[in-house]
């Protein structure tokens, strides 16, 4: 009998990413007999497994309530509904080894494997642990996390702890020339530059921020040159917004950045929220940054994710309800003038990232797989 791998996670790209990373190392591994994708059905994880042609099962899945109210009174009912559902899942293709990565979606399968006994997995991706995985971790085989600062915050009593760093795509690990890459977006090659972006969606708050900002930034000495990605939804009005103001030069603009790690590739800096991918791939290319974290995020887990690159000398915080323009451009000015500083920050984010953070989360996940089988079959081998 072969590997036969059950993964979960969704309600963020940051759960569902580095679950889409591992199935990329497993998908062609000729031990591994099967994957099957577990997630909410309607979520980003259905779309995202469709598009790699993965097997999905699809769960209604449920967020915790945060308030008192009717929907927290049906939601333990939703959750057993989605519970029976990965019970029957699992009957039918008989997992040998369980990865959950966060998020409310990997909860009802994560208990159905909990409650079969198969060997279960957890991988925390944020430095402040979600709810899920802090309810599971005890009874894991191995906790798998993204970034050191959580293992004080996962009761991991069953399993080994395992600080593997966020897996992440692969286009990351192979960049293009800073040159080359500032090309592609029709940037200068010799000016110092400075990509913004508060995520695929854009964020408002660093946008009108940067819009106040930008004939200061744009003044500054050395000259620096400016690319932008506001999102999609934001990307008409903020163009009408800066057409009032003339033509600017040394200012790109894209509604998306279809390909981050070449934008990573062009910058000196950047600015940003402060997701746990986002934070592994500036590390692996080793970008610094001027971190802007989510308020909203649940459990403020972005603000604990800035501190921590922070604390290790690779980043520089804002918090969103400190942001001006003034505050903004002083920041960015204090690190670009310096180059001493700035190639210790980069030197240190690179010392946070761990390009071979899917590989290694893949071969503990066949090793779990293994000794199940071992097990399964008394030791016998085929």
């Amino acid at each position: 009998m072969k590997h036969r791998i059950v993964l979960t996670g969704g309600g963020t790209g940051g759960h569902v990413y580095p679950a889409l990373s591992v199935y990329e190392q497993l998908k062609n591994d000729p031990d591994v007999e099967a994957i099957l994708y577990i997630g909410a059905k309607g979520h980003l994880e259905e779309r995202l497994a469709a598009e790699r042609q993965i097997d999905f099962v699809g769960l209604n899945s449920v967020g915790l309530p945060r308030k008192l109210s009717l929907a927290m009174l049906i939601w333990p009912f939703k959750m057993f509904g989605a519970f029976s559902a990965a019970v029957v899942a699992f009957n039918k293709f008989r997992p040998t080894v369980v990865l959950g990565t966060g998020g409310y979606a990997s909860a009802p399968p994560l208990f159905a494997a909990k409650a079969a006994g198969y060997p279960l997995a957890v991988h925390e991706p944020d430095a402040h642990p979600g709810l899920v995985n802090r309810t599971l971790a005890p009874y894991a085989n191995l906790c798998s996390l993204g970034m050191a600062g959580a293992a004080t915050k996962l009761k991991c009593t069953r399993g080994e702890i395992a600080v593997n760093g966020n897996p992440i795509a692969d286009r990351f690990l192979h960049p293009p020339a800073q040159a080359e890459a500032r090309a592609q977006f029709g940037l200068r090659a010799d000016l110092q530059t400075l990509l913004i972006t508060g995520g695929s969606q854009g964020a408002q708050a660093i946008n009108s921020t940067v819009l106040s900002a930008l004939p200061q930034l744009l003044a500054l000495k050395p000259e620096i040159q400016v690319l932008h990605q506001v999102g999609e939804k934001n990307f008409a009005d903020f163009e009408r917004s800066l057409k009032q103001s003339g033509d600017i030069d040394r200012y790109v603009i894209k509604p998306y950045i279809n390909d981050l790690a070449v934008a990573y590739a062009a910058c000196d800096l950047t600015v940003c929220r402060a997701g746990a991918m986002t934070i592994a791939e500036l590390g692996v290319s080793g970008t610094p940054a001027i971190f802007i974290p989510f308020p909203f995020a649940a459990q403020n887990h972005q603000a604990h994710n800035a501190r921590f690159v922070e604390s290790k000398g690779a980043a520089v915080v804002i918090m969103q309800n400190e942001l001006t323009p003034e505050l903004l451009v002083k920041t960015v000015e204090s690190l670009l003038c310096d180059k001493t500083r700035l190639d210790g920050m980069r030197q240190a984010m690179r010392s946070l990232g761990r390009p071979d953070a899917a590989s290694q989360l893949a071969k503990q996940i066949k090793q779990l797989s293994a000794d199940f089988l071992k097990g399964f079959s008394g030791g016998a081998t085929n």
